[in-house]
């Protein structure tokens, strides 16, 4: 078995840019930073990953309402994109392509909270199934 799942929490760097692809698709494009700290030779050091994030269709548009700063945790597929530079050599970008996310806030803050925000093929298959079990869409905190 293969698995192309990618999981991460951080905070956005800028505010997502949206721009639309030649079938008329929604993409957004935007960088999150993801800190940690760690130990180097008995002194605290801190280290910073950037990861660029891509969010097509729905999401796209879902992840506009994202500002500069906002924590967010996101769930994707990390691909390779084959490009080529100003010098005419072949390099690669590395994306995470966002399938789902989530804004992360602090329990004081009553709109940080947010519901999971998916492909709206996978929200309907999900509902299906929690509609044809003995809970309804109802009892669940985060359907929408």
């Amino acid at each position: 078995m293969q698995e192309n799942r990618f999981h991460l929490a951080g905070y956005l760097t800028a505010r997502p840019t949206l721009r639309s692809l030649p079938s008329g698709m929604a993409v957004a494009n935007v960088r999150l930073g993801q800190t940690y700290r760690l130990s180097r030779n008995g002194l605290p050091a801190e280290h910073t990953n950037w990861f660029s994030l891509v969010f097509y269709g729905d999401l796209a548009t879902l992840a506009m309402e994202l500002d500069k700063g906002t924590n967010v945790y996101v769930e994707g597929s990390f691909d390779q994109r084959p490009m080529t530079d100003q010098q005419g050599r072949k390099r690669y970008a590395y994306e995470v392509t966002v399938q789902k996310f989530f804004r992360i806030g602090r329990a004081s803050d009553e709109e940080a909270w947010s519901a999971p925000t998916e492909h709206p093929s996978e929200r309907e298959a999900l509902n299906d199934e929690i509609d044809s079990s003995d809970q309804t869409v109802a009892s669940v905190p985060w359907a929408i």
